[in-house]
């Protein structure tokens, strides 16, 4: 799988390029930031799940993950990598907290208002966007909101997107919304919420669940509709 990630198109972004040429030839391999849209009560998971995947996938210890308008949670012991990525994001200033393999890092902008997702999602993006090239560590970033014109600006610049599909959503619209996605020249997956206990232990930092790993394959082999039938 880590095969794959590193030969994925999704890291010949200009974002990721930038990333390259900082670190100078036979550099580390840049590190994705991948926005995961969903529902307002899915973020805090759904973005840790594709956090822990985008880790695994790379042979990472630790990743990171935010989501726009939510700040930190309590959480359990870090592995020692996470702690030491915490606390060097810390040290830069930033609101990071480590639990499990993840650091999350908050919204310092405090709750969402109705007229300012747009801003706020590009201004958490690149935060998590800096500070994961800063400690060299994969990244996810939550959006809870839907989707608008002045939010898919902000999506283009991502490598990646997943879409988290709503049980009660038909197959029909995820396909649709995938193809309206991948316009903008990202790959793109789906993926299915996890049940209860999986979704725990993402939000833990502990394990990536199998729709979050199964939509980072997607992504990484480049299947940007796939995810609409095998998320």
């Amino acid at each position: 799988m880590s095969e794959a990630l590193a030969s994925a198109r999704w890291l010949t972004t200009p974002r990721s390029q930038a990333a390259v040429a900082a670190g100078g030839v036979g550099g580390p391999l840049p590190t994705p930031l991948v926005a995961v849209l969903c529902t307002a009560p899915r973020g805090h998971v759904a973005g840790a799940g594709i956090a822990l995947a985008l880790a695994r996938a790379m042979g990472h210890p630790c990743a990171l993950v935010g989501t726009v308008g939510e700040g930190t949670h309590g959480s359990l012991a870090a592995m020692p990598s996470a702690h030491r990525t915490a606390a060097g994001l810390r040290e830069r200033g930033l609101p990071a907290v480590a639990g499990g393999r993840l650091v999350r890092l908050a919204d310092r902008r405090g709750p969402l208002a109705e007229d300012d997702f747009a801003v706020r999602a590009a201004a958490m993006s690149a935060e998590l966007g800096r500070s994961a090239a800063a400690v060299r560590a994969p990244a996810a970033v939550a959006f809870p909101f839907a989707r608008t014109p002045a939010l898919d600006r902000v999506l283009a610049w991502h490598d990646a997107i997943v879409v988290v599909r709503e049980p009660d959503a038909s197959a029909t619209v995820i396909e649709r919304a995938l193809e309206s996605l991948a316009q903008l020249g990202r790959p793109v997956a789906a993926m299915t919420p996890p049940a209860r206990l999986p979704g725990a232990l993402a939000a833990s930092g502990l394990r990536a669940p199998s729709e979050a790993l199964t939509a980072v394959v997607q992504l990484a082999l480049g299947e940007a509709r796939s995810g609409s039938t095998d998320a």
